[in-house]
């Protein structure tokens, strides 16, 4: 018995060791599955962006189009009263189509000379030649008159040069015109291809979750199973004990991140107006998730003396929230011992203070310029923690009111978060900022006890 003693020894650290590798797979694969929804909703952004920016570009090609026609037409009826008429008041309205001309041509080679197709870059030079050709045969012909050349004149305008340069700008008016709406029904069909892509990878992501869950069950059955056959070696039994508790922690985790991740899509959803506005909702809110988690690892300061006592930093929690923004019109107060919370708190707190942040960039304090201060303290077994957002009078406006989000996801998130800490949360809006208070037990059992 003594003799098998090592080797069931390491028979227990290498199933372990298998677990644990096992286990970082099921969540590499969780966050495989959520970075590729994310970078579906970012191609899907990019997508609808370029088919809007093709409808406006369509739109100033169509309208300098219709300009150069309507100027050559113009000059043309103000050339012939000229000649008919040899009132030289004519010859204004001519000056002014041709510089309008002019000035259409060079809007339009700036509207499709970024990405200028070989069959655009033809029918813009015929669009040209059959301008300047018109106008040519137009300059000529005035100034036949204003010599007093009429014969010649009348001759000009017989041979039907003008009249030729003037149909074959308006057929290649015409076929550009054309080519613009093909490129943009091309631009619209492969946006609307990259929209239907978003529900079934979103399915595809939930799948994903839930074999997840499901490799998780499955890697604590095995480990039960396997263990038991081995109960006799104190040192499995430790082992399996330690498995048995990273599975539930994983299994857990697994459930809530999954549940936690489904709200923010549903909710981010409601919220928003356009699918770049959903994707940023989401990419903002499953980074404050992915902030809160780090914190709850630590990194080699006061944060990972209090992760190994068993809890997290809530002084490093805030500052890895509020740090990103601060500049120098945007000042940051911290006050507060660096206390520790219980791990099952950093998530909600985490994201509270995710959206109080946010909420400051866009409506609050931070907009412009001002100052936020966030001070917490311990008393008895509560925390308090307050949050101040003050705006510097020199940047705000006469009769300007600060704004804060009061409604949606934040309110929703507040609520939720306020029931998983078992504390309270109050927002209070006043004339120089929002001011926050959240009360909550130090450790969890605190309030319930």
């Amino acid at each position: 018995m003594t003799g098998s003693h090592p080797s069931s020894s390491r028979v227990a650290l290498f199933r372990v060791f298998i677990r644990r590798w096992f286990n970082w797979l099921v969540l590499g694969a969780m966050a495989g599955a959520i970075l590729g929804a994310v970078l579906l909703l970012l191609s899907t952004g990019a997508a609808e962006r370029a088919e809007r920016n093709q409808v406006e570009r369509l739109g100033d090609v169509l309208l300098m189009l219709d300009r150069i026609e309507r100027a050559a037409l113009s000059a043309e009826s103000a050339q012939r009263g000229y000649y008919i008429t040899l009132d030289t008041r004519y010859l204004k309205p001519y000056r002014t189509s041709r510089r309008d001309a002019e000035t259409a041509m060079e809007r339009l080679a700036r509207s499709i000379d970024t990405r200028m197709t070989d069959e655009q870059r033809a029918e813009f030079v015929a669009i040209e030649d059959a301008l300047n050709d018109k106008f040519a045969e137009l300059d000529q012909t005035i100034g036949q008159v204003e010599r007093g050349q009429l014969r010649d004149a009348r001759r000009q305008i017989l041979e039907g040069e003008g009249y030729d340069a003037m149909q074959r700008l308006t057929a290649a008016i015409d076929r550009l015109a054309q080519i613009e709406n093909r490129l943009l029904g091309e631009q619209s069909a492969r946006a609307q291809a990259a929209e239907a892509r978003i529900l079934p990878l979103l399915g595809l992501l939930l799948l994903l979750l839930v074999s997840a869950i499901v490799l998780g069950a499955v890697l604590v059955a095995r480990t039960a199973q396997a263990e038991t056959e081995a109960a006799q070696a104190r040192e499995l039994e430790v082992a399996r004990d330690r498995a048995n508790l990273l599975a539930q922690e994983l299994n857990h985790r697994v459930k809530n991140l999954f549940a936690m991740v489904l709200a923010i899509i549903q909710m981010s959803a409601r919220e928003a107006t356009d699918v770049t506005a959903y994707k940023d909702r989401i990419s903002a809110r499953i980074h404050a998730l992915l902030t809160a988690h780090e914190v709850t690892q630590g990194h080699g300061t006061a944060a990972d003396r209090l992760n190994r006592q068993g809890g997290a930093s809530l002084r490093a929690l805030v500052e890895a929230t509020v740090e990103p923004h601060v500049s120098q019109d945007k000042r940051l107060v911290l006050e507060g011992d660096d206390v520790a919370i219980d791990r099952v708190q950093v998530t909600p707190l985490g994201l509270v203070l995710h959206e109080l942040a946010t909420n400051a960039v866009k409506y609050g304090c931070w907009r412009d310029a001002g100052e936020l201060a966030v001070r917490w303290t311990r008393k008895g077994d509560m925390l308090h923690l307050d949050w101040q957002e003050d705006w510097d009078t020199a940047d705000q406006k006469e009769g300007e009111q600060p704004a804060q989000s009061q409604g949606g996801f934040g309110s929703t998130l507040m609520i939720g978060a306020a029931r998983q800490l078992g504390g309270e949360i109050e927002r209070t809006f006043g004339p120089r900022g929002v001011t926050v208070s959240i009360a909550f037990p130090a450790q969890p059992g605190t309030a319930a006890a």
